[in-house]
């Protein structure tokens, strides 16, 4: 993207049932076995789902794009809490006019501490039908891991698990870079009530699962202002090391008023001496502005056009959550 301002272009989200959970060890449902198989394979097989009635779609905490019109997205449940709210689900954008498909997906939780616990971001290993499921650390509580999954034609495997490697409190952004042959893992807090967070990365190794040691700087977001302002409540790489970032207002208040606003920040990237280097930018490049939303999730999805779509999820607390396209205007997302 090369600073230009964007608004988002609303899309039907009709009603959606959860189609039961699959229990470990049972065959994926369809949707999901044919949704993968067309991300994983590259495959242009139209699906076409009679959008089903249910429940409302869920929080999206996290949101990652795996290919083609599938999303992985996650959700912040705690462990105890409704059963009836998946942790993970698989979402396809309508390719037109439709409705959006969900569908929960059900793991083996690895280790000793049990089921996910405030799931608050996804990342996807760039080029790879590869994840970070990535725990908040929900106020700095005993449960804080990061999950390294991988996804195929038979559903997702989660292959192994990390603590994190020091105590974090609310972690709401985190997002996985390749630079040259280096694979980068950032993230950032929420901050509640301040204006700046901390970004900070490492080197990430998959098999086995490792961080290196983490490097950080502050970050500062223009807004939106005020006492109940979190800084980072989404965070994003593009394949061009480029930085976006959602900051919002959350009242404490389920019902809100919620307001979001989506910044690109900055850069990731090597300089003359292969050396590693993460800039922010001293002016941020607002793209889009959103009230009554509480972005939480962006996913960059390449498209057959120059420009790569960027696509937002909203958690609205008791009024749901919302899957968004950011199309590049100059115009502003009127509120809804």
């Amino acid at each position: 993207m090369h600073g230009v301002v964007g608004v988002l272009k609303r899309i039907s989200i009709a009603p959606l049932s959860m189609r039961g959970q699959r229990s470990p060890g049972r065959k994926p449902p369809i949707l999901i076995k044919r949704l993968i198989a067309l991300a994983v394979l590259g495959g242009a097989e139209i699906l076409r789902v009679a959008p089903p009635v249910g429940a409302a779609l869920p929080d999206v905490s996290g949101m990652a794009w795996m290919g083609g019109d599938l999303f992985v997205a996650v959700h912040d449940r705690k462990q105890g809490g409704d059963r009836e709210r998946p942790h993970i689900s698989l979402l396809r954008l309508p390719a037109a006019k439709g409705s959006l498909e969900r569908e929960a997906v059900a793991v083996r939780w690895p280790g000793s501490q049990g089921e996910g616990h405030d799931l608050e971001s996804v990342a996807r290993i760039p080029d790879r039908q590869k994840l970070l499921l990535v725990e908040s650390g929900d106020d700095g509580g005993p449960i804080r891991r990061i999950f390294y999954a991988r996804l195929g034609t038979q559903g997702m495997e989660l292959v192994s698990s990390l603590p994190w490697p020091h105590r974090v409190r609310n972690v709401e952004g985190s997002a996985v870079a390749r630079v040259n042959n280096r694979l980068i893992f950032l993230y950032a807090e929420r901050a509640h009530g301040h204006a700046t967070t901390r970004l900070r990365w490492a080197d990430l190794q998959l098999e086995p699962l490792r961080l290196g040691s983490f490097r950080e700087m502050p970050l500062t977001s223009p807004g939106p202002e005020g006492p109940h302002r979190r800084p980072v409540t989404a965070l994003e790489v593009d394949r061009a090391g480029q930085i976006y970032v959602a900051s919002a207002i959350d009242p404490g208040n389920d019902d809100g008023p919620f307001r979001s606003m989506v910044w690109r920040v900055g850069r990731i990237q090597v300089d003359s001496a292969n050396k590693l280097q993460l800039i922010l930018d001293q002016k941020p490049k607002l793209l889009a502005q959103l009230d009554k939303h509480k972005v939480e999730a962006l996913a960059i999805r390449e498209t057959q056009t120059d420009e790569p779509e960027l696509v937002v999820g909203v958690d609205n607390e008791n009024l749901g959550g919302k899957i968004r396209r950011l199309q590049l205007s100059a115009r502003r997302d009127p509120a809804s």
